[in-house]
């Protein structure tokens, strides 16, 4: 079987947490280098990578997969590090690099592994702004390589199998979509809450989950077109009061973002997503699919996932889909680019998917500055194109500035 080497450029919290426990499951992907600036990180990525390995060689053993166990061990023996991507990029023969870095670094690594002529999946967000975004665009377009948009959750049982049903016609033609993605917020690392790095806050990190999921339950033939912050709360700051680095610190990113999306098709097809990015626990509708037949309520019970499918009549199929694996989203959006790469077919959920999901936060930041009234996406984009016209090479920082001025807390 053809195999894509891979070097990890950021190998921290996302990747040693969500990536690197996947590579092992993936036979399609050769894990060849690890790259941080720090050392210290870069040493317990090296040492976590071959504990995980050798653990999962140990198990393939044990239940007979011997060939497996070789591959792992085998594996893990020729994985080098590097203090810094460029080095990375010139001594290493790499197919593809994947980006796990904190939002700041995504788009200058991205270009410059491109201009290697080196394939690229980036962690979500694609970066901090759009106008970030189009650069790597055009950096794409100019390497003639492939580019993923990583999203996790187009591989994540509850997801994947309601757009196959969705697909399929149970529920009609969708009309409106319930997101939320929330939890009490990253206090852990400091970088979440620094625009500067960062990019914005809970809707930027959490939400894009739950609009690009919106977005792909719909269908990405379908365009996003408007996009409103979202009363009573828009987007704003809920709890305003949090330890980060061991003490009371202020903050100025938003802990809580509720917005509606609208999609539209070529025929004059529309529905509607509300989406809810929360560093301070969901307090929206759970998530469900309505559409005009019925709708999709996926539930987490004890005995693992279940899809509940109602109909116009309140009749209620059970679809169970056995235990949610955080690592196995992972690993299918690995394997789905190591495919692409080996078969050379554009992903899914490629650049552009990336750019536009991110337009969309920024879309959603815009309609906050004007009272949460809505803004169709090409309004806010000719805001930015305006802002680099202005501002050239500073338009990107001018852009996250004005965006963000109106995150304040919620009263």
């Amino acid at each position: 079987m053809k195999r894509v080497e891979v070097g990890i450029i950021g190998s921290g919290g996302i990747f040693q947490g969500a990536h690197l426990p996947a590579y092992p499951d993936v036979q399609e992907a050769k894990l060849v280098a690890l790259c941080d600036v720090s050392e210290e990180v870069l040493k317990r990525a090296a040492g976590r990578t071959g504990e995980i390995y050798l653990d999962k060689a140990k198990k393939a053993e044990e239940e007979g997969k011997q060939e497996l166990a070789e591959r792992l061990k085998d594996d893990v023996k020729d994985v080098k590090t590097y203090a810094n991507a460029e080095e990375m990029l010139s001594k290493e023969d790499i197919e593809l690099v994947d980006i796990c870095t904190p939002t700041k670094f995504h788009n200058t690594l991205a270009i410059e592994a491109l201009k290697s002529g080196v394939n690229v999946m980036v962690e979500k967000p694609m970066a901090r702004t759009y106008l970030e975004c189009l650069d790597v665009i055009e950096a794409v377009e100019d390497a003639g390589k492939l580019y993923q948009h990583n999203e996790n959750w187009l591989y994540d049982v509850i997801w994947y199998n309601s757009k196959k049903f969705i697909e399929s016609g149970v529920i009609g033609e969708p009309q409106l979509v319930f997101v939320a993605t929330a939890h009490g917020g990253p206090e852990w690392a400091s970088w979440f809450w620094d625009p500067e790095i960062a990019g914005g806050g809970a809707l930027l990190d959490n939400g894009v989950h739950a609009i690009t999921a919106s977005w792909f339950l719909n269908g990405f033939d379908m365009k996003p077109t408007v996009v409103k912050a979202a009363e009573p709360y828009g987007i704003c700051i809920r709890m305003k009061s949090r330890v980060l680095q061991g003490m009371f610190k202020p903050f100025v990113v938003e802990d809580d973002a509720h917005i509606l999306i609208r999609y539209e098709d070529e025929s004059g097809a529309w529905s509607t997503a509300h989406v809810e990015g929360s560093w301070s626990h969901r307090d929206s509708m759970e998530t469900r699919i309505v559409g005009t037949d019925g709708e999709i309520q996926p539930t987490e019970e004890e005995d693992g996932v279940v899809l509940k499918i109602v109909d116009a009549f309140g009749g209620v199929r059970r679809i169970p889909l056995g235990k949610r694996s955080w690592v196995t989203s992972f690993a299918g959006e690995i394997r789905n680019m190591c495919n692409c790469v080996i078969n050379k077919v554009e992903p899914v959920c490629d650049e552009k998917i990336g750019a536009e999901t991110t337009a969309i936060v920024q879309s959603a930041y815009l309609s906050q500055k004007k009272g949460k009234k809505a803004v169709t996406l090409e309004e806010f984009k000719r805001y930015a194109l305006r802002l680099r016209e202005k501002a050239g090479k500073d338009a990107s920082d001018l852009l996250l500035k004005e965006m963000l001025e109106a995150i304040k807390p919620y009263t």
